[in-house]
């Protein structure tokens, strides 16, 4: 930019396109939240225009068969060119040609070269493109399966980790990949190989029944394509938390009450009506339905209105085929570990020292000293921190009862000069009021004394310093001496009595903060 003089990686529509996305944010369910965003992108890149025969063609055309081998910045521009030019002839008012490629360049780049090598993988140019053109589902499944296979027609672990890590970017770039199992992507490749039997290779056939599972980490690739499909969907029914009729997009019909449907806006935004709870079971319409299926759905609801809370307890629903977490299981062997026995023999030969084994390789010995001290250190380190977020939650319990008890008060000083304004006297010794308020003052520092013993005597670590009793005694005699035992005051001196109360409250709360903060 030549006006602010700065440089940016993305273009001015690209930032535009970026900015955009955040509207849906307020999406509640990370897969919908994810596949709205792409399938945003995927219309802005004009790629929901290009069928997978286009686009098979533009790759055959640029003789894209080496999937490792990497494509320069004039390669990528040479085959999107010839995509974009290819659509344009077909849809001549939608797409923009020189806008599209820098668009699509943009986007593959943000995704597969964080590093800005100006490089990227075929096999990552081919993933970007095929997830987000127009073709049916499991075609795209059996391209990128094909992709990664070898000639035999069977993948093995590595690759189809190659193939999942390309895939897993795409959500990664929105920010998005902590919902579907992480960037690493080992747990699935485990899954996979667990669903064939521990099988050393997997076929087309049996990788397709595996992702029509719909596993955690390409969830987003199939709810991509219902959310396209319900875009123009519209049904005749009305949402009961809005009213829209009829619902235009996704339907969501309950299967707990009769005659219950919601919108997507209604269901993304977690709003519910009539007593409905959003644990309660629902179907997903992305077309209008058929007589079929609301006779079956109408039988559901009929059958739940007889299953209790327990039931629905022990039979949550599954959205997806859920992964191990990132921490979960042994890794499997990868490309890192072949470099770690190459350095390692590098040092032998050349007479150094030994590489330090990996976290993961070393052997159970017995801790250094420096170690032990290292250790030791920071259980005391999370100790004291446990102890601090324990003490203060204790201050902000006390100062909520503190302030309720002062709000109490001023409630029943207040009763007597309303009375009296109303019946034109006024109140020389109010004393049942001022019983109230006296018998409230212990009351309320037993309150306060009794929990902070409960709530710090459990463990030493709780426990106050000696010098907290001399801050409370201080305040105690604060609070004896606003509130003498004389019955001979009126209303006015009540008032004064509230405000010394309030600032003997705050006094007790300084104290203790005081003393936090001296820790």
């Amino acid at each position: 930019s030549h006006e602010t003089q700065t440089t940016c990686w993305d273009h001015p529509k690209m930032t535009e396109l970026y900015q955009s996305l955040a509207d849906l944010n307020n999406v509640r369910f990370s897969a919908y939240r994810t596949a709205m965003k792409l399938r945003r992108l995927q219309k802005a890149l004009c790629l929901d225009l290009l069928s997978l025969s286009a686009a098979c063609d533009a790759l055959d055309q640029h003789n894209l068969k080496q999937n490792d081998q990497p494509m320069d910045i004039l390669q990528i521009i040479n085959c999107l060119t010839t995509i974009y030019d290819r659509l344009e002839q077909e849809h001549n008012n939608l797409v923009n040609v020189p806008l599209c490629v820098d668009m699509c360049l943009n986007w593959l780049l943000n995704v597969y070269d964080t590093g800005r090598t100006g490089r990227i993988r075929v096999l990552s140019f081919k993933t970007g493109i095929i997830s987000l053109c127009k073709a049916h589902l499991e075609d795209k499944y059996r391209y990128l399966f094909k992709q990664v296979a070898s000639s035999t027609g069977f993948c093995d672990q590595r690759r189809l980790g190659l193939l999942l890590h390309d895939s897993i970017q795409i959500p990664r770039q929105l920010g998005e990949v902590a919902s579907f199992g992480g960037s690493n992507i080992e747990p699935s490749v485990r899954s996979c190989f667990q669903f064939a039997n521990n099988k050393p290779e997997i076929e087309a056939a049996l990788f397709l029944d595996w992702m029509r599972l719909e596993p955690q980490s390409m969830v987003w690739l199939p709810v991509l394509h219902r959310v396209a499909a319900a875009e123009t969907a519209k049904h005749q029914a009305k949402c009961n938390i809005c009213k829209e009729c009829p619902i235009i997009g996704f339907r969501y019909r309950s299967l707990k009450h009769f005659n219950y449907d919601i919108c997507q806006s209604c269901f993304f935004s977690g709003r519910v009506a009539k007593g409905h709870k959003m644990h309660y079971p629902m179907v997903e319409y992305c077309t209008p339905t058929t007589s079929g299926e609301d006779v079956r759905d109408f039988a559901k609801v009929l059958k739940n209105k007889f299953r209790t809370k327990r039931y629905f307890a022990k039979h949550p629903r599954m959205g997806y085929l859920p992964v191990q977490t990132v921490l979960e299981g042994d890794n499997m062997e990868t490309n890192l570990q072949a470099e770690y026995d190459r350095l390692k023999q590098q040092h032998e030969h050349k007479g150094l020292s030994p590489l330090p084994s990996p976290p993961e390789m070393m052997p159970t010995s017995p801790q250094s000293p420096r170690d032990a001290e290292l250790i030791a250190e920071a259980k005391l380190l999370r100790q004291h921190k446990g102890r601090l977020e324990a003490r203060m939650q204790i201050l902000e319990d006390h100062n909520k009862q503190l302030e309720s008890q002062l709000h109490r008060l001023r409630q029943l000083l207040e009763q007597p000069q309303a009375e009296a304004k109303v019946n034109g006297t006024t109140v020389s010794s109010p004393s049942t009021s001022l019983q109230r308020s006296d018998s409230s003052q212990p009351m309320l520092l037993r309150v306060v004394g009794s929990q902070t013993s409960d709530s710090m005597g459990e463990e030493d670590l709780l426990s106050p310093p000696q010098d907290t009793s001399t801050g409370l005694e201080e305040v105690m005699e604060q609070l004896n001496n606003s509130f003498p035992s004389s019955r001979g005051h009126n209303v006015g001196s009540l008032f004064h009595m509230a405000d010394d109360l309030g600032r003997a409250m705050e006094s007790l709360v300084s104290v203790m903060t005081d003393e936090e903060g001296a820790e």
